[in-house]
């Protein structure tokens, strides 16, 4: 996205539209412990992925904090419960370490690599079936 308002057609037609359908998107993560804003982790319907892609991302200053393990755990229980989501995917690049290791933290295990439409980049893909 290359300025407020791709982001904000993006938020209206992708995460609103899937929100309202499907039940569960994106949530923004706020600490408890001060209500700061730190992150996103949510729930996707990804066009070219099987199963509901997770996804996560925290700000810089909170990395390798747990707060993103805790959060997806958290909403991987509440997909198979709440919304009898049958398969977890996820997506990240092959440079991403970190993300590789908090996805396999979470049960998720490497398929094979994949490009998803609209976008060259070939990224890994992990899967868990619930």
């Amino acid at each position: 996205m290359k300025s407020a308002e791709d982001a904000k057609v993006y938020i209206q037609q992708r995460m609103t539209t899937q929100l309202e359908k499907l039940g569960y998107g994106n949530y923004t993560l706020i600490r408890k412990a001060d209500n700061i804003k730190i992150g996103t982790c949510g729930l996707y319907n990804r066009e070219g992925l099987e199963g509901i892609d997770i996804g996560f991302a925290l700000l810089p200053a909170y990395e390798n904090s747990g707060y993103g393990s805790e959060s997806a755990k958290k909403l991987i229980e509440v997909g198979m419960k709440e919304f009898h989501i049958k398969l977890i995917s996820a997506i990240t690049t092959k440079e991403n370490i970190a993300s590789q290791k908090l996805i396999e933290k979470l049960g998720l295990k490497y398929i094979k690599t994949v490009k998803i439409p609209n976008d060259e980049e070939e990224l890994l893909l992990f899967s868990l079936e619930c």
